[in-house]
């Protein structure tokens, strides 16, 4: 999805005698001046990651810092812009998005998301011109207003773990827009699927996925470089919180954070049928860094060591091979839940080719 860049004409200072009176015309048409969609406040960042690697307290740690403000997950890009992208060709008329709109909070995943229709028509206008700009205007439609009493935030970010696979579209169309890719031991990642109801079972498929988005990320951070990409490890988190906030906090460009307060500060990062994100809205605690020791088999856990041991190295993680299975490690194949994802990839890749420049 590239950007379309539009530069203005510089202005032409003239030295020759005056012209003859002609009609008046707006004198500052062609100048470098702001428009709506540069003074808007638009989307800053994207909190991505394998789900259950510690996005969501990365997302309360960046709304402890002052002026950033985050709704909760949005699914909108991996749940919804593939649809969209095949009802309709980009720009979209007002009504268009209004019925798109419409679409989006009736999925089951928009449940107890407060969009504020007003907010959303003035910052998209009677004229959509591309999804990020939809997507942005999204965000910060589902952010609460600001508050008279206090500055108006400066940053506004989102946290969807899956819309990880979007970032090379989405950062293309915004040059401005940044990554912060959050990664976790992904023995622990396997463990935690298990205590959730739509968590991947089998801890070879997890590993297959788990590395298909490290690959993912350490290609993110390679292509944007640390100003645009930061990577958070889960267990350097836990460990330190309030450097991990200074360090979120640099890369966001707004001051630190003082002492932790209530997450969110008022502003709900979570639905209240999300329970399994409770945890990440409590003191946090290096206590469930080894967890998975107890959850996983030794086989198990050896078997994801030996699917992703050349990710797990690439982020500081060592893999135990005590029981490890036999059979295990790649065999160019994928299973079927990742070969899924493929197919969905490929699927949108084409679709944004389709529509080229949004």
């Amino acid at each position: 999805m590239p950007e379309t860049t539009r530069e203005a004409a510089p202005d032409v200072v003239r030295t020759e005698a005056p012209a003859p009176v002609r009609p008046v015309r707006d004198a500052t048409r062609n100048r470098a001046r702001p428009t709506t969609r540069d003074t808007a406040p638009r989307l800053s960042f994207l909190v991505v990651g394998t789900p259950r690697s510690g996005t969501t307290v990365t997302q309360r740690l960046c709304c402890e810092l002052p002026g950033v403000v985050m709704p909760p997950e949005t699914h909108f890009l991996h749940l919804f812009a593939p649809g969209l992208l095949t009802r309709h060709a980009f720009p979209l008329t007002w009504p268009e998005v209004s019925d798109e709109l419409s679409r989006f909070e009736a999925l089951p995943t928009s449940a107890g998301l407060r969009l504020d229709r007003g907010r959303m028509s003035d910052l998209t206008g009677p004229r959509c011109e591309r999804l990020i700009d939809l997507f942005s205007a999204l965000v910060v439609a589902l952010c609460p207003p600001p508050c008279q009493a206090g500055p108006p935030p400066v940053r506004y970010g989102e946290k969807t773990p899956e819309h990880l696979l979007w970032w090379r579209a989405m950062t293309s169309a915004d040059p401005a827009l940044k990554i912060i890719g959050v990664v976790r031991d992904p023995r622990a990642v396997a463990a935690s699927h298990r205590g959730v109801p739509w968590g991947i079972r089998d801890p070879g498929e997890l590993a297959e996925e788990w590395a298909f988005d490290q690959r993912s990320l350490c290609a993110a951070r390679h292509r944007l470089g640390p100003r645009r990409c930061l990577v958070v490890r889960y267990e350097d988190l836990v460990a330190d919180p309030a450097a991990c906030r200074a360090r979120l906090a640099d890369f966001l460009g707004v001051p630190p954070a003082g002492p932790a307060g209530p997450a969110g500060k008022g502003a709900p990062i979570v639905h209240p049928w999300e329970w399994w994100k409770a945890r990440a809205l409590e003191p946090v605690t290096p206590d469930r860094r080894d967890v998975w020791r107890g959850v996983l088999t030794p086989a198990e856990a050896a078997l994801v060591a030996e699917v992703a041991a050349p990710e797990m190295a690439a982020f500081g993680y060592l893999p135990d091979r005590r029981g490890r299975p036999g059979h295990g490690g790649r065999t160019g194949t994928c299973g079927p839940r990742l070969a899924a994802r493929l197919r969905r990839m490929r699927a949108l890749e084409s679709a944004i080719a389709a529509q080229p420049g949004r």
